[in-house]
């Protein structure tokens, strides 16, 4: 039996390490530890003795798991795993001290080949999905096809994050019904993996509602539980397969929900709120991006416009469903005067959570692709270049930006205050400053606690031990 450590530095359970831990512990033994630097992990690093210590991580958090597993490695001589989006689209991250080995794509029968063969003493080298470096030469393999039967993998392995302890906010547990999104938006990665899989399966692929159900019924038996989030990229795409699943959820299941939409498919469907709300939903999350429809539609390509938006914030607010509001400032090409339309544009659909990031420059996206064009951006801008998170600032050089910085720090005041926006636009003014991070702080975390329905004590806890993670340059 082969053993796998997960690392993370931010306590919040992600379903990508529970489905591989589901899958993996057929055979093996996985666990999950927390801390901040590579000392914090030397205990269950001699207690446990895992033969892979594995990350999952995103462009921004890769720099941290780089460190941390080399500082491991020099001291215990283990094998390191890196999957997620970074490894996915940045595959030369191999190359790189304290890499041993990265993970393309979806993981989860990936790294049940890779256990089995460490436990077997067989060589790794040429497993799907796998890039493998072994004596400073790599073996790049392709990607195995995806699988049809999403049903096929076991439930994620929820309690592989008892490591958050106590503590932990388990009132609102995480679930998808799919994976895969049909859009294309200039800001996602969704057609870089559509390439990525280009001929090896369906890119969107939903569950079979009985063992979804059964998913849910499990939680629900296992207690805490109290709100569903289905995180799928869009929620219910198969308006047949949704409602079929809304009558048995609200039949045999019960429990309040939260989900996301599209601002086109919840107008171009006036029952669609309607029948939400009946099964429970609480709150929809939609992605408004800009208030600006050219820039919306023509360099973000999202396809939504300024009708789908206030006709969905109108049947929403009919049905008595609260939403959240996704937006982006310091786009390319957007003008203070647009980042301005953005915040009126939620005050007049009375956006009830609006939430706001910085435009982070992905590099391999469209979207940063275009900010170089036009240049914004430095042709090698390298994904070490950008910034941890995306509550921070900007590498964008556009007039306005640091004005556009700092209306980020306020742009959820304004929305939720109206009467504000005067004040703001004349804060907007100075120069960037800690204050203005600390209010940000307070108002996000005063949104995040009302828009998830979570629990004000136990999201104290895990917004004090991970703001500095959230916010440090």
């Amino acid at each position: 039996m082969a053993k796998l450590l997960f690392l993370q530095n931010i306590e919040y359970e992600f379903l990508g390490p529970m489905y591989i831990s589901a899958a993996v512990k057929r055979r093996h033994a996985c666990e999950l530890a927390l801390g901040g630097g590579p000392e914090d992990f030397y205990a269950v690093m001699e207690s446990f003795r895992p033969d892979v210590i594995a990350f999952s991580i995103m462009t921004g958090s890769h720099r941290w798991a780089r460190e941390t597993a080399k500082a491991l490695k020099a001291r215990y001589r283990t094998l390191s795993l890196f999957g997620g989006a970074h490894p996915t689209f940045f595959p030369e991250f191999v190359e790189e001290e304290g890499v041993d080995v990265i993970c393309r794509g979806e993981g989860e029968d990936a790294v049940l080949d890779l256990l089995d063969a460490l436990d077997a003493g067989k060589d790794i080298s040429g497993i799907a999905n796998l890039h493998v470096k072994t004596g400073g030469a790599v073996t790049r393999n392709p990607v195995r096809p995806l699988r049809a039967d999403l049903d096929e993998y076991p439930f994620p392995d929820r309690a592989l994050y008892r490591a958050l302890g106590a503590v932990a906010d388990r009132s609102v547990r995480n679930v998808i019904t799919s994976r895969g999104c049909p859009f294309h938006c200039t800001f996602c990665f969704e057609d870089s993996i559509r390439l990525l899989y280009s001929g090896k399966g369906r890119h969107v692929r939903v569950r079979d509602q009985d063992r979804v159900i059964e998913e849910l019924r499990g939680l629900k038996e296992a207690g805490e539980v109290r709100t569903v989030y289905f995180c799928d990229d869009v929620f219910g795409l198969d308006k047949r397969w949704l409602y079929g699943f809304l009558d048995r959820y609200k039949r045999e299941i019960g429990l309040d929900f939260l989900c996301l939409a599209r601002a086109d498919i919840i107008s171009a469907n006036p029952d669609y709120a309607r029948r939400l709300r009946d099964a429970g939903c609480r709150s929809v999350f939609f992605g408004i991006e800009t208030g600006s429809e050219t820039l919306r539609n023509k360099v973000l390509g999202k396809g939504v416009k300024d009708a789908d938006i206030y006709k969905a914030a109108a049947l929403l607010h009919e049905a008595g469903i609260t939403f959240r509001t996704y937006n982006i400032v310091g786009l390319p090409d957007e003008t203070l005067e647009d980042a301005l339309g953005t915040i009126r544009m939620n005050v007049r659909i009375k956006a009830d959570y609006p939430w706001c990031s910085i435009f982070s420059p992905y590099p391999r996206t469209a979207l940063t692709a275009y900010a170089q064009e036009r240049g914004y951006l430095e042709k090698d801008f390298s994904p070490d270049s950008i910034s941890s998170s995306f509550f921070i600032d900007s590498r964008l050089r556009m007039p306005d930006i640091r004005r556009l910085e700092n209306l980020h720090k306020f742009f959820q005041t304004a929305v939720i205050w109206p009467w504000t926006l005067p004040l703001v636009k004349l804060l907007i003014k100075l120069p960037p400053n800690p204050l203005f991070n600390l209010w940000f702080g307070a108002v996000y975390f005063y949104i995040f606690l009302k828009s998830e329905k979570r629990s004000f004590f136990r999201t104290c806890v895990f917004a004090l031990k991970n703001y500095g993670h959230l916010l440090k340059k």
